[in-house]
């Protein structure tokens, strides 16, 4: 079973994450740092999310189709993706065996990966939390 019941649910969720790592200084200052702009295409659902710190001072994040040109391309399942999140998936490996494909300067992208590891403790409760509603009393 996929960890994804839609598109819809997947952008949502991985929008909510950058914010969460765009909200916190310690990530988002080496990220800004790199001026990368970096999409993820993701399938089964399909999902495109892109992060701009092209500028080195705002960071964007774009759900779909967006005018930021990227400078690395990650494409990838979606259940990858979460078991990414999860802290489960090296992404080094996965590229080597091709279920990862990515263009671009990759090896400024895997420089980051160090820097979102604390997203790794922020995912688990998004994606608990993903179809639930508060409870208005």
């Amino acid at each position: 079973m996929s960890a994804f019941g839609s598109s819809e649910e997947l952008s949502k969720l991985m929008v909510q994450l950058w914010e969460a790592i765009r909200n916190d200084p310690g990530m988002s200052a080496k990220i800004l740092d790199s001026k990368l702009v970096a999409r993820f295409q993701y399938r089964e659902p399909a999902a495109a999310i892109t992060v701009d710190c092209s500028d080195g001072k705002t960071f964007n994040i774009y759900a779909g189709e967006c005018a930021p040109k990227p400078t690395v391309e990650m494409a990838m399942t979606a259940d990858l993706a979460h078991e990414f999140w999860n802290g489960k998936v090296s992404i080094p490996l996965n590229i080597l065996t091709g279920k990862i494909v990515a263009k671009g300067p990759v090896n400024k992208a895997l420089a980051l990966l160090p820097v979102i590891k604390p997203a790794f403790d922020i995912y688990p409760a998004l994606y608990a939390a993903r179809n639930t509603k508060a409870v208005v009393s």
